[in-house]
Protein backbone atom coordinates (compact mmCIF):
# COMPACT_ATOMS: atom_id res chain seq x y z
CA UNK A 1 0.00 0.00 0.00
CA UNK A 2 1.45 2.92 -0.96
CA UNK A 3 0.97 6.84 0.65
CA UNK A 4 1.56 9.89 -0.80
CA UNK A 5 0.92 13.66 -0.94
CA UNK A 6 -1.22 15.30 -3.13
CA UNK A 7 1.85 17.33 -3.96
CA UNK A 8 3.76 14.16 -5.34
CA UNK A 9 0.70 12.82 -7.10
CA UNK A 10 0.78 16.00 -9.16
CA UNK A 11 4.39 16.08 -9.74
CA UNK A 12 4.53 12.26 -10.76
CA UNK A 13 1.29 11.25 -11.49
CA UNK A 14 2.31 8.73 -14.14
CA UNK A 15 3.90 6.89 -11.69
CA UNK A 16 1.35 6.52 -9.15
CA UNK A 17 -1.31 5.68 -11.90
CA UNK A 18 0.91 2.93 -12.75
CA UNK A 19 1.46 1.79 -8.75
CA UNK A 20 -2.23 1.94 -8.72
CA UNK A 21 -2.71 -1.11 -11.35
CA UNK A 22 -1.08 -3.30 -8.23
CA UNK A 23 -2.23 -1.84 -4.93
CA UNK A 24 -4.50 1.42 -3.71
CA UNK A 25 -2.94 4.94 -3.44
CA UNK A 26 -3.79 6.29 -0.68
CA UNK A 27 -3.38 10.30 -0.89
CA UNK A 28 -3.34 12.98 1.92
CA UNK A 29 -3.67 16.94 1.47
CA UNK A 30 -2.45 19.29 4.32
CA UNK A 31 -1.01 15.45 6.12
CA UNK A 32 -4.98 14.51 6.36
CA UNK A 33 -6.19 11.26 4.24
CA UNK A 34 -7.79 12.85 1.19
CA UNK A 35 -8.64 10.37 -1.69
CA UNK A 36 -7.65 6.74 -2.68
CA UNK A 37 -6.26 6.00 -6.15
CA UNK A 38 -7.58 2.45 -7.51
CA UNK A 39 -7.16 0.83 -10.89
CA UNK A 40 -10.58 1.24 -12.93
CA UNK A 41 -10.67 -2.67 -12.41
CA UNK A 42 -10.45 -2.33 -8.87
CA UNK A 43 -13.29 -0.01 -9.00
CA UNK A 44 -15.63 -1.80 -10.93
CA UNK A 45 -14.92 -4.80 -8.33
CA UNK A 46 -16.27 -2.33 -5.13
CA UNK A 47 -19.07 -1.22 -7.18
CA UNK A 48 -20.00 -4.48 -8.52
CA UNK A 49 -19.55 -6.20 -5.07
CA UNK A 50 -21.06 -3.68 -2.96
CA UNK A 51 -22.42 -5.30 0.20
CA UNK A 52 -23.45 -2.35 2.36
CA UNK A 53 -26.58 -0.49 0.94
CA UNK A 54 -27.92 2.98 2.99
CA UNK A 55 -30.86 2.82 4.39
CA UNK A 56 -31.96 5.44 1.96
CA UNK A 57 -31.20 3.84 -0.91
CA UNK A 58 -33.33 1.10 -0.68
CA UNK A 59 -36.91 0.82 -2.91
CA UNK A 60 -39.99 2.05 -0.66
CA UNK A 61 -41.05 -1.40 -1.73
CA UNK A 62 -37.54 -3.07 0.11
CA UNK A 63 -38.10 -0.78 3.49
CA UNK A 64 -42.41 -2.37 3.59
CA UNK A 65 -41.34 -5.79 2.99
CA UNK A 66 -38.58 -5.20 6.07
CA UNK A 67 -41.35 -3.56 8.04
CA UNK A 68 -43.45 -6.10 7.74
CA UNK A 69 -41.20 -9.09 8.96
CA UNK A 70 -41.22 -10.33 12.76
CA UNK A 71 -38.46 -11.55 14.59
CA UNK A 72 -37.61 -15.42 15.42
CA UNK A 73 -39.39 -15.40 19.25
CA UNK A 74 -36.11 -17.81 20.28
CA UNK A 75 -34.08 -14.04 19.73
CA UNK A 76 -36.64 -12.26 22.02
CA UNK A 77 -33.72 -12.00 24.54
CA UNK A 78 -32.11 -9.56 22.39
CA UNK A 79 -34.26 -6.94 23.38
CA UNK A 80 -33.97 -7.60 27.13
CA UNK A 81 -31.52 -5.11 28.78
CA UNK A 82 -28.17 -6.21 29.71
Amino acid sequence: MVHVSSAEVQKNFVEYRMAAEEAPVHVSHCNKPSVVIVSADEFARLKRDKLVVATDELPDWVVGEIAKTEMDPKFNCLDEDV
